[in-house]
């Protein structure tokens, strides 16, 4: 059913305005009110009671298991997982405002906002390019390419709780920074493999080769890395397509590559 749940989330993030996911934000809501409720506590005790909507999806997952053929766990697995896709929606329109204005040709406006949006401060337009460019990467993969790897080994509580976990992932070095970097770390390597096959192979394979083991790297910069790889000796972007085309596209078709091997995981398994 895995598949099933991962092909329904992708049609409705596609075809609806649900493009980020459920209209409310409740694993961001939830953490902003445990943070202003339980500020002064121990970290570790605020992840606990982060954790807490856990409790109730078990039952849930429990109680529906087998009712109507299986159809209320689809409707369920599917709600879950687009309760945990990423808000930035880094296919559509994260990236619009920029894209109008570097194609109006005004760079002082792409970095202001790249600077208000993305919180990018960089004057050197080939700088602005690749870091947006490895921005874009990092919320697709942020937003879709690991819930959906925690979805496919753990479930919906999987999913969840990395969604959970990412939601209050805001201070360096804390705990619960530290965990989300330790789920991201393998699915952020998967993605830079699947950027090395959609995209320049062996600059892709060599910044992996270099940069897999090193624990201390940002999940971000590592696919920045990538990103920039990847895209070596490209063919231009037309202008009329957006600076940032070739990038999406890249992404687009990392997303079939892990869709075929779900596919045959699906069929074997």
């Amino acid at each position: 059913m895995s598949f099933l749940v991962l092909v329904l989330v992708a049609l409705i993030l596609r075809f609806t305005p649900w493009r980020n996911g459920l209209p409310i934000d409740v694993c961001g809501r939830w953490s902003t009110w445990l943070q202003v409720r339980l500020g002064n506590h121990a970290e570790w005790q605020r992840i606990l009671l982060l954790m807490l909507p856990l409790l109730p999806l078990v039952i849930l997952l429990w109680w529906v298991q087998g009712m109507a053929y299986g159809l209320f766990s689809l409707v369920l697995h599917a709600a879950v997982l687009l309760l945990c896709v990423g808000r930035s929606d880094p296919l559509g329109s994260m990236t619009s405002e920029l894209e109008q204005a570097w194609a109006r040709g005004d760079q002082e406006a792409a970095s202001l906002v790249a600077e208000r949006e993305l919180g990018i401060v960089c004057d050197e337009p080939s700088g602005l390019l690749r870091a947006v460019r490895g921005r874009l990467v990092w919320e697709a993969c942020h937003s879709y390419f690991v819930p959906a790897f925690w979805y496919l080994l753990l479930g919906p509580l999987g999913a969840l709780g990395y969604r959970l976990l990412a939601s209050a992932s805001s201070e360096k070095g804390g705990l619960a920074n530290v965990l989300s970097h330790s789920l991201e770390w393998l699915p952020s390597r998967l993605l830079g493999l699947s950027l090395a096959l959609v995209g320049h192979f062996d600059a892709t394979l060599a910044v992996l080769r270099r940069q897999f083991a090193r624990w201390e790297l940002s999940n971000a910069e590592l696919l920045e890395q990538c990103a920039d790889a990847a895209l070596q000796d490209g063919a231009s972007t037309p202008e009329h397509e957006g600076i940032l085309a070739s990038v999406r596209m890249l992404v687009k078709r990392s997303l079939l590559v892990w869709a075929v091997f779900i596919a045959l995981y699906a069929v074997l398994g």
